[in-house]
């Protein structure tokens, strides 16, 4: 009878709350396991997910946002999740204040083995009544279970002892950090609309915890939304000083570099994001871009592919890959692109031009016009597809006006 368990989470939503759930548990005689550090791949990821099979109980915690990069394939937080169900872990999934599944939230993320994971019976731990929440999970959930295991490996030992080490050598997470995390967890929760309101909540957030690297990568970006460049700078730079290993703030910072035509910088930043991430997709979409702007045609095509491997929902890198087909003239894999994108993003205008425009160098006027048609119907005020309404006109007169003809277009930083 067993009731070790395993702590999962992602880092750049509740890594204040994971440490909290860990120590109260290891101060409560629960052997916990949680990882502090990124995984990324190599033996760790058999360390890691042989843990799972180790303990009997696998906790996850959820936070606003924290399924989102579940969409991508190799995802770390995902792998553990359908790990534990593949071995049929006792699962519980911890749910932080403003966490919902409901659509728009959590839902669209939930594919595959992911969708069987809101019907888990779940615990509500609210940050204000932690101790409470915490109490109710030791004593009506976590209770000695026989599943079968598969037993620490003496060849893991040493590797697993010392990540409980560390993760206890962690400071004890205070009820202001808490409080500092509910208002993290706040502007995630805001929608994308209020930036303002976002900013306030980061705001408040900082002031509870100065140290809070994500709140001020977060803040950057919300900054960076409504224009405040210089603001959204300071905050990246601040973010990197307080943890170096962060990739989401070099991939953003990045991206200020990028809007302002520094593409050296921009380009130092993909990189190091990928360094310390190899896994992150939108490092490698962005360094795409990156390249595009340079003329680097090869080295783009290849961030690109890299990207729709490691995500393949990405609509916008298979539109700027596809516009790299095109230019190259190969058509017939441009269109390839265009069809997954627009698979993807049914409301996608650039996906309909970019492909009318490489249909009409394929001498398919008809299927060229549907497309124009189809792109100024999702976006009237779309600048290429405006200019191509006079050849319309001319080509199929039944569809519309004036214009001229025009080339892919391309989609630029990725938004985080």
């Amino acid at each position: 009878m067993d009731k070790s368990v395993f702590i999962s989470y992602r880092r750049n939503v509740s890594g204040y709350p994971a440490r909290a759930v860990f120590q109260d548990l290891r101060a409560n005689d629960i052997d916990a396991f949680m990882d502090i550090e990124s995984i990324d791949s190599g033996q760790f990821d058999t360390i890691i997910l042989n843990q799972i099979a180790a303990r009997p109980y696998f906790l996850v915690i959820l936070g606003p946002g924290c399924l989102e990069r579940c969409a991508e394939a190799g995802d770390w937080l995902r792998r553990e999740i359908e790990c534990a169900m593949e071995l049929k872990r006792e699962i519980i999934p911890l749910l932080t204040s403003e966490f919902k599944f409901d659509a728009p939230y959590a839902a669209p993320y939930l594919t595959g083995k992911l969708e069987a994971l809101p019907r888990y019976n779940a615990v509500n731990v609210p940050l204000d009544y932690f101790e409470e929440a915490m109490n109710r999970l030791r004593t009506r959930f976590l209770k000695p279970i026989n599943l079968p295991n598969k037993p620490t490996s003496k060849a893991d030992q040493s590797d697993v002892q010392r990540k409980i080490a560390e993760a206890e050598a962690e400071p004890l997470v205070t009820a202001q950090q808490l409080s500092a995390q509910e208002y993290f967890e706040q502007a995630l929760a805001r929608p994308e609309s209020d930036q303002i309101g976002k900013i306030a909540d980061y705001n408040e957030a900082i002031r509870l915890n100065p140290q809070y690297d994500f709140a001020y990568n977060n803040r950057g970006f919300a900054r960076y939304r409504v224009g405040e460049t210089d603001g959204a700078m300071a905050d990246y730079n601040e973010a990197i000083r307080l943890n170096p290993q962060l990739a989401i703030a070099y991939v953003n910072r990045g991206n200020a570099h990028y809007a302002n035509i520094d593409l050296d910088e921009a380009m130092a930043d993909y990189a190091e994001a990928i360094r310390l991430d190899p896994q992150f997709a939108d490092a490698y979409y962005n360094r795409g871009n990156a390249y595009d702007a340079y003329g680097d045609l090869d080295r783009a095509f290849s961030d690109y592919s890299k990207a729709i491997q490691l995500d393949p929902q990405n609509a916008i890198a298979y539109i700027n890959r596809g516009a790299i087909l095109s230019t190259k003239g190969d058509f017939n894999a441009a269109l390839a692109d265009y069809n997954v994108a627009i698979g993807l993003d049914s409301q996608s205008a650039d996906a309909y031009y970019n492909r009318g425009a490489t249909r009409d160098a394929k001498r398919d006027v008809v299927g060229a016009c549907v497309d124009f048609r189809e792109a100024l119907r999702l976006a009237p005020n779309h600048i290429n597809a405006t200019l191509m309404r006079g050849y319309i006109a001319k080509q199929c007169p039944n569809l519309n006006d004036d214009g001229d003809r025009g080339t892919p277009v391309k989609k630029w930083p990725k938004k985080r």
